[in-house]
């Protein structure tokens, strides 16, 4: 077979993490029946220093994995390399002041909500979590990866789409998935609009090491600039993620190691201690993108490709794998019941399925954006008293607890632990 006469059940657009778990989700449980490929335009061994020299180099990205999503891992056979790697969170405080403010004092805690036993949330860096799974992409026998090329081109017929990538090869598919980040290269050719909003804002991002054990406690205080997340991580260490205003992030982010490093140790929660430099710092601007539909003509969209989110709630990741494990599920189901699997009917399912969970995650996130990053007074009296009256009624914080585990909603079988 020639490269123009190629054909795939489904093409993924889009190797990063959320696109590669969706395609090893269908080499597992559909891998027989399926001929799947993935066009990333990054080579593989980019996705993961951690691959290639096998120990941990920082890139100072992290994320915080919910325990859904730590299923969605287990169930692929990839957790029990990971885990170890992984800092599992025991307690959450939330705090609000301005950044000279003296005392920081908590309106919100998370302890006892979080029983032992039923952790809700993981944090990792990101090399030790894309290792295994890039490794196990790499030995995926259902796939065909195409790096270092970029989709060019989408066709539509009656029942495949044509895709052609920037070298010149092309070939045809029954579905097209796009995984391809908020500037969706998929979303576009299919012509599918967005609500955007740009936050103006930068998030930094580096690795710490910490003067005082953190015994798994998490910190976010929100500042007049926005929040300033402390998340653990093994080894005493944490990964620091916060908001400046658009253009501060990068004039601290050019300061030396002692100048950075004070600005952290301003910001910092004084029952941690001090902090010290474990890896490079990172900014990166914030906005958010959100796709009028998550489907299109034999095309569906996951991650944020469909939702890019702020990250003050760290829940992006989880959002992204909560697409593939509710589409994979639809897709197979849909195959072995001989249907068309880019009809309208298997889209449409998925979309009923994950559209309201993610539109209303979107929207929340900018709430909360707009309600903490400011100095507005009345607006911090009223985020306080929402703060503290939330601390004040168990169900709700259990609520909260189990939206941070993703196990409130429809939840995927998937992310639930179990087979397809």
């Amino acid at each position: 077979m020639s490269e123009t006469d190629q054909r795939f059940d489904v093409v993924t657009v889009g190797g990063g993490l959320v696109g590669a778990v969706g395609a090893l989700c269908f080499d597992k449980f559909a891998g027989s029946q399926f001929r799947q490929a993935l066009i990333e335009r990054r080579s593989l061994e980019d996705l993961s220093d951690f691959e290639k020299n096998n120990e941990i180099k920082s890139s100072g990205r992290a994320y915080a994995l919910s325990e859904s999503s730590r299923a969605i891992l287990d169930v692929l056979g990839l957790w029990d390399e990971m885990k170890d790697f992984a800092q599992p969170i025991q307690e959450v405080d939330i705090s609000d002041s301005d950044l000279d403010s003296p005392f920081r004092p908590i309106f919100l805690n998370f302890s006892g909500e979080i029983a032992l036993g039923k952790v809700g949330a993981y944090i990792i860096e990101h090399e030790p979590l894309a290792a295994p799974i890039y490794r196990a992409l790499r030995a995926a026998p259902s796939l065909e990866i195409f790096e270092g090329s970029q989709l060019e081109a989408m066709k539509h017929h009656a029942s495949y789409v044509e895709l052609e990538l920037d070298n010149g090869v092309s070939f045809s598919t029954f579905l097209c998935i796009g995984a391809d980040g908020r500037g969706s290269k998929v979303r576009s050719l299919a012509e599918i609009k967005t609500i955007t909003s740009d936050y103006e804002q930068d998030g930094i991002v580096v690795t710490v090491d910490l003067s005082q054990p953190h015994n798994g406690k998490a910190v976010q205080h929100f500042l007049p600039s926005g929040p300033f997340a402390i998340l653990p991580l093994p080894g005493d260490k944490a990964s620091l993620v916060w908001t400046e205003r658009r253009g501060k992030a990068a004039d601290m982010c050019a300061l030396s190691d002692e100048d950075f490093i004070s600005e952290v140790n301003l910001r910092f929660s004084p029952k941690l201690g001090t902090a010290t430099l474990a890896g490079p710092r990172k900014h990166f601007p914030l906005s958010l993108v959100l796709a009028r539909s998550f489907i299109g003509d034999r095309v569906v969209l996951v991650g944020d490709a469909a939702h890019g989110v702020h990250p003050l709630a760290g829940q992006g990741m989880n959002l992204g794998l909560r697409d593939v494990a509710a589409l994979v599920e639809v897709i197979v189901e849909t195959k072995r019941l001989g249907l068309d699997i880019g009809g309208n009917v298997a889209l449409e399912r998925y979309q009923q399925w994950r559209r309201f969970d993610g539109v209303m995650s979107a929207l929340a996130m900018d709430g909360m954006k707009r309600l903490f990053s400011n100095d507005n007074d009345f607006l911090r009296e009223l985020r306080g008293f929402g703060l503290r009256l939330v601390d004040r009624l168990p169900p709700l914080k259990e609520f909260f607890v189990k939206e941070a585990a993703g196990m409130n909603g429809d939840v995927p079988l998937l992310m639930q632990g179990k087979k397809l």
